[in-house]
């Protein structure tokens, strides 16, 4: 009896000492997790779009009027549905689609779905922008999105872009 007695002394230190551990630990751990930066780093908020991107922007506001909702710098992934088959790992298709950015993008406001994509880069040959975006074209022409390609350097008009985009009222 007399080894009995510090056997249970020591177990209940224990026992308490485990339950006051996971008590303040607990306690601690997520106040040093919950959204504080690492010392140094600092955010700033940046443009959207360039001074010729917003240029633009305004111009096709006003090209495509009450037919489209006009929405800019969308992902490509929040654009389409991938349907994957089973057992085929879309990683690397979904990473690819994660960091391309449609510049410009027209949405029936009816279906809201995407009808045409507007995007402005440096003229390149037909083969060379295929070359440059080989999922980013096929994914939307697979989904029937029409892909239109504009230069930053080129001074658009509204009657211009309304051409461009074939938004011409058939009479």
């Amino acid at each position: 009896m007399d080894v009995l007695y510090p056997i249970l002394g020591l177990g209940a230190l224990v026992f308490l000492g485990s339950l006051a551990w996971e008590t303040f630990a607990r306690r601690r751990a997520p106040t040093a997790s919950t959204g504080g930066l690492p010392s140094g780093m600092t955010f700033a908020p940046k443009p959207l779009l360039t001074d010729q991107e917003v240029q633009l922007y305004n111009l096709l506001r006003l090209a495509v009027e009450d037919r489209y909702l006009l929405f800019t710098q969308i992902p490509l992934w929040s654009l389409l549905d991938l349907r994957v088959p089973s057992g085929m790992p879309p990683v690397e298709t979904l990473r690819e689609l994660a960091l391309t950015r449609a510049t410009f993008v027209l949405v029936h406001p009816g279906s809201r779905l995407v009808e045409k994509v507007v995007q402005v880069e440096e003229p390149a040959s037909d083969s060379e922008s295929a070359a440059m975006h080989p999922l980013f074209d096929s994914a939307l022409r697979a989904a029937g999105v029409h892909i239109v390609r504009l230069s930053p350097f080129h001074a658009y008009t509204v009657p211009g872009l309304v051409t461009v985009l074939d938004l011409a009222d058939p009479d």
